[in-house]
C-alpha cells in the first residue's frame, strides 16, 4: 500500500485507452489498497478535458457524458479530495514565482507539496506524485517529490 496524488493528467488516463491506462487502471484498483488524492480542482479539470475530447470529435457526446458519470462515482468510491485552501492558493502563486507553471497547474502541484508536509509532519510516508505533465513532473523533482509517470507504462 502507498499514497498516490494523481494530477489531471493522469487522471484522464484512467478513463481512455492511451499510453498508460491500463497501469493507471491498475493502480486505482482498490485491491491494491493505495491511498489515492486529487485536487479539488480536477473535479474541474477532468471534466474540461473529457468535454474537449467530444468537442474534437475523438469521442461521442454519450461517451464523454458516460465517462464523466463514471468519474464522479470515482470521486465517491475511490479519491480522497484535498480542498484548496486560501494558503494553498497563495503557495501556488509562489510557486508560479520561482517556476514557470499553468494556473491549475501551480495549484495542483501546491496540494500535493501540502500533502507531503502534512506526511513528513506526521511522520508517515510522503506521497508520489503521479502526472503525465513532463514540465509539470520536471518541477514536482525540482521541489523533492517523487514522481511517476504513467507514460513510462504501456
Amino acid at each position: 500500500m502507498a499514497t498516490y496524488f494523481l494530477d489531471t493528467s493522469a487522471i484522464i488516463k484512467r478513463y481512455f485507452p492511451e499510453q498508460g491506462h491500463t497501469w493507471l487502471v491498475t493502480l486505482c484498483d482498490p485491491a491494491q489498497d493505495h491511498k489515492l488524492y486529487i485536487s479539488q480542482v480536477a473535479l474541474v479539470e477532468v471534466v474540461a478535458g473529457m468535454c474537449r475530447k467530444a468537442r474534437e470529435q475523438s469521442i461521442t457526446v454519450a461517451e464523454r457524458d458516460t465517462h464523466i458519470n463514471t468519474f464522479r462515482q470515482d470521486i465517491q468510491d475511490s479519491y480522497s479530495i484535498r480542498l484548496v485552501t486560501t494558503a494553498m492558493y497563495i503557495s501556488a502563486g509562489d510557486l508560479c514565482r520561482s517556476h514557470i507553471l499553468r494556473a491549475y497547474d501551480a495549484v495542483q502541484l501546491a496540494c500535493v507539496l501540502n500533502l507531503r508536509d502534512e506526511a513528513l509532519a506526521n511522520e508517515v510516508a510522503a506521497p508520489i506524485f503521479v502526472c503525465a505533465d513532463i514540465n509539470l513532473i520536471n518541477v514536482a523533482v525540482a521541489e523533492g517529490l517523487r514522481v511517476e509517470n504513467p507514460n513510462n507504462y504501456p
